[in-house]
C-alpha cells in the first residue's frame, strides 16, 4: 500500500507540526461549514474556495 497509494507512512510529525495541521483543518472545515450553511457566498466565490479546499499548504510544515 505504502508504494502504490502513499499511505500507510508512519508519520512522525513534530507538536509544532501537529498544531499546524490541525490548524489547517479547522480552516477547511469552517469553510466547508460556511459552504453548507445559509450564509450568502457569490457563485465565483464558492467555486474558488471548492477548487481549492484541501490543496497542499504552500508554507513548509518543518519548523
Amino acid at each position: 500500500m505504502i508504494e502504490h497509494r502513499n499511505i500507510g507512512h508512519d508519520w512522525q510529525f513534530t507538536d509544532a507540526q501537529k498544531d499546524l495541521l490541525k490548524q489547517y483543518y479547522d480552516a477547511n472545515k469552517v469553510l466547508v461549514d460556511c459552504l453548507n450553511s445559509d450564509c450568502y457566498v457569490s457563485r465565483e466565490v464558492r467555486q474558488e474556495i471548492e477548487d481549492t479546499l484541501l490543496l497542499p499548504v504552500k508554507q513548509n510544515l518543518e519548523l
